[in-house]
């Protein structure tokens, strides 16, 4: 976590205070963190974390922080709502939604779903690093998109274009984007709703 600022562009993420921000692939934390201290108690974060042990981390981080605004969900995101493979990768970070995986699943949930199970009046910001399965999850967002416009912080896994092609689809349009594998194969990007 230490090192997260100087890798990724964290500052292009600024929830306000009342705004509900979801954190698709919360890891352990940190996103998730900083966006509850900046919506304070007036606003909400979900946290999709399907992975038991970054799971764990997570809610430990949330305690240690004397975080309360914070809702900590068991769920991938995809397209639909099922029980999709999952590849376990010897780091913690990469671990990810496989559809070719049959050892191993999870349950996974469309943002449009998740929206409407938790009757959310609004969404705010979205961030994404879910290892590749963004495109899959963005399909899973297109009422959420339509509906609420909200900005999207999204880590591209070799998805750039159809991230962009479904984006402007929703009047989106990339603020901002850096990418440390040349030619734009991995990196982060910021986009706004009109």
């Amino acid at each position: 976590m230490l090192r997260l600022e100087s890798y990724e562009p964290v500052q292009w993420v600024q929830p306000r205070q009342g705004e509900t921000f979801i954190d698709v692939g919360g890891y352990i934390g940190s996103y998730s963190i900083r966006a509850a201290r900046a919506v304070g108690k007036t606003g909400r974060v979900v946290i999709l974390e399907p992975e038991p042990n970054n799971r764990r981390q997570l809610e430990r981080n949330l305690g240690s922080n004397r975080i309360t605004n914070c809702q900590v969900l068991p769920l991938a995101a995809w397209s639909k709502s099922r029980r999709i493979g999952w590849h376990q990768d010897e780091h913690p970070v990469w671990h990810k939604v496989d559809e070719s995986q049959s050892q191993q699943s999870v349950n996974a949930v469309s943002i449009d779903d998740l929206i409407h199970r938790l009757s959310l009046a609004r969404v705010d910001w979205i961030k994404m690093d879910i290892e590749g399965a963004e495109v899959e999850a963005l399909k899973g967002a297109e009422g959420t998109l339509s509906k609420f416009h909200p900005q999207l912080f999204i880590e591209v896994h070799e998805t750039l274009n159809a991230v962009k092609e479904l984006l402007t689809k929703f009047g989106y349009s990339i603020t901002s984007a850096t990418f440390d594998l040349k030619p734009e194969r991995h990196g982060w990007i910021l986009a706004q709703g009109s």
